[in-house]
């Protein structure tokens, strides 16, 4: 009886099972462990979301750094050692640049830099962004070959007309972007009609402000008049003319953070008044900085000194370009803006790189 009455005593507390107590620690050990895996997946969720985002915008960076590596890497192909003669202050009007203060002829450089131009809304208001163009010969016109012109006339009070001759002017279409040289002068201009194809004709009051009239005086005459004396006024038309289509870009920062490329006539077949077209290259940008390598080893921000010296343009061999986007982060539950850089450098190889 009494090892049947012990056995039944084990069995009962066997049977009992776990305590209160016992029961409250498994719990907390568990809520614990379960809130320990938790924030385990939460934090990798949230660096999971913050390197998508990065990601993404690392993207969009390199993408427009591409964009505008092709065409430095493009620059001043085929189109002059120099530049070519424009209006006063047509960067100004164009790019938004500070004007220079004089009266005379600018030049149309291979790139033209714009320190600190424009203001941007994620930037304190003494900070702005740069502007950079770029220009360079389109070897797909003509066949790669040049216009041959052979003298030039008065076109009322409009401007200029030129001649050419065996139908050089065949392939020319309204609004096609020129550099013209007689291989000492040289002056750029948009062709606003085509009478023939033998005739091309240069007249003010262009979509881009960059014709000029026949006459006038020295600093609103344009370039491409032909006379006798020749000097640095005018085209000596008994020597080899040639005139060749031309591209000119630039990329801009819009104070929204959309980074632009906008490209300046030679859209055929359209109106005088698409002859300006932007494109939208990236979002949320908040910054574009560009620096400058010159041929003495000089690493400048400003190669013209706002457009004082623009031959000195001429004389870059590297363009290095920085731009900052915005990207939104999550930590301690908190959103919070983190700026990334990204930066390439282009090499302005084909600065001085002529074709006929």
């Amino acid at each position: 009886m009494l090892n049947e009455k012990r056995i039944s005593e084990q069995k009962n507390i066997k049977e009992a099972g776990l305590s209160l107590v016992e029961l409250m620690v498994s719990i907390t050990v568990f809520l614990i462990f379960i809130s320990a895996v938790y924030g385990v997946l939460r934090l990798g969720g949230i660096q999971k979301s913050t390197i998508n985002s990065q990601t993404e915008v690392i993207k969009n960076l390199r993408v427009s750094l591409n964009t505008i590596g092709r065409d430095a890497m493009n620059a001043g192909l085929g189109y002059s050692r120099v530049g070519g003669y424009v209006p006063d202050n047509l960067s100004n009007a164009r790019m938004g640049l500070t004007a220079d203060g004089d009266a005379s002829h600018d030049l149309l450089t291979a790139i033209i830099s714009g320190n600190n131009v424009n203001s941007n809304n994620s930037l304190p208001s003494t900070l702005k962004t740069d502007v950079i163009s770029f220009a360079y010969r389109d070897m797909t016109f003509n066949n790669g070959a040049p216009i041959e012109l052979i003298n030039s006339a008065t076109y009322g009070s409009n401007g200029v007309t030129i001649s050419t001759a065996n139908n050089a002017a065949a392939n020319a279409k309204p609004y096609d972007l020129y550099i013209i040289s007689d291989g000492t002068r040289t002056s750029v201009a948009l062709a606003t009609s085509i009478p023939d194809s033998n005739t091309l004709r240069f007249e003010t009051g262009d979509p881009l402000g960059i014709n000029m009239l026949y006459s006038g005086s020295t600093d609103t005459r344009s370039k491409l008049i032909s006379c006798t004396s020749f000097s640095s006024e005018c085209m000596d038309y008994t020597n080899r003319v040639t005139a060749k289509k031309v591209f000119w870009v630039s990329y801009s920062l819009m104070a929204d953070g959309t980074l632009i490329r906008t490209t300046f006539g030679n859209n055929t077949n359209a109106a005088a008044t698409a002859q300006i077209q932007t494109q939208a290259i990236a979002y949320n940008i908040q910054n574009m900085q560009i620096k400058y390598l010159l041929t003495d080893g000089t690493v400048t921000e400003d190669p013209s000194n706002n457009g004082v010296n623009q031959t000195q343009l001429n004389s870059v061999v590297q363009i290095e370009v920085i731009i900052s986007a915005k990207v939104q982060v999550k930590e301690g539950g908190v959103n919070i803006d983190k700026v990334v850089d990204l930066s390439s450098t282009f090499s302005t190889r084909n600065l001085a790189y002529d074709i006929d």
